[in-house]
């Protein structure tokens, strides 16, 4: 075998040791490169049928199904199109994960628009970004006292539960940027159902996420410490 050969594999060794190393006990910043990435990306997929099954408590939704319309944001300031839905999705929404039932109805001509959307989530169906009551709940205080001096908005919001209008920057600013498209599908010859699904991306997140490789928190919205604590524990959990 030659010298070069060796040197080689002795680079190949101590980057899988130090990945090794990096995995078991830097797990704190695996964690916080890992919702940085998702914090680029948006995607939901989902569809309503002409019963929503639940025994007795079955509800009719009709041979028209509230799934219709198109809408195009590319950043907060440039909206298009109209959409009104209620379906049951999966949904991936930036750090957040979660099967939920979600309504919106969204109305965009320029930098004029109407967004109302409201999720309704079970614990045991998302991740614990997308509901409260849990050891996020520290990140969320965080992220919603960061507010911006012009819009008065937080950095960062995932949880979508209060009916009406939501503000402008409804996402936090911190996601102003964000580029999508929504499209919503109705059937209501042969299956009365609808169909809908969304996406997108966020180029500053991208941006984020490069140097959250480096150990650089240029948002400060990691949750964990290098080491893997909390880095901004809930209230319960500091006592």
């Amino acid at each position: 075998m030659s010298t070069r050969s060796v040197g080689l594999g002795k680079w190949v060794t101590a980057i899988l040791l130090g990945g090794l190393i990096l995995g078991a006990s830097g797990c704190g910043y695996l964690k916080n490169v890992r919702d940085d990435f998702m914090d680029c990306f948006m995607l939901g997929v989902g569809g309503v049928v002409p019963v929503v099954p639940a025994g007795e408590e079955s509800r009719a939704v009709g041979f028209l199904p509230p799934s219709l319309g198109v809408y195009v944001e590319a950043t907060e300031f440039m909206h298009l199109g109209a959409i009104l839905k209620a379906s049951g999705d999966l949904e991936w929404d930036r750090r957040g994960l979660a099967a939920l039932v979600d309504t919106r109805t969204k109305v965009g001509l320029g930098p004029l628009h109407y967004v109302a959307v409201r999720q309704y989530t079970s614990p045991s169906l998302a991740n614990a970004y997308k509901v409260e009551g849990n050891q996020m709940d520290g990140w969320r205080n965080h992220m919603r006292r960061l507010t911006d001096p012009v819009f008065r908005r937080p950095a960062k919001e995932l949880i979508f539960n209060t009916s009406g209008g939501l503000p402008f920057l409804h996402r936090g600013w911190q996601d102003w940027e964000v580029f999508s498209v929504e499209v919503a599908v109705p059937e209501p010859f042969i299956l009365h159902s609808g169909f809908n699904i969304r996406a997108g991306a966020d180029p500053s997140q991208m941006f984020d996420f490069v140097l959250g490789l480096l150990c650089i928190d240029l948002y400060d919205d990691n949750a964990y410490t290098f080491w893997g604590k909390l880095q901004h524990p809930a209230p319960a959990e500091q006592q």
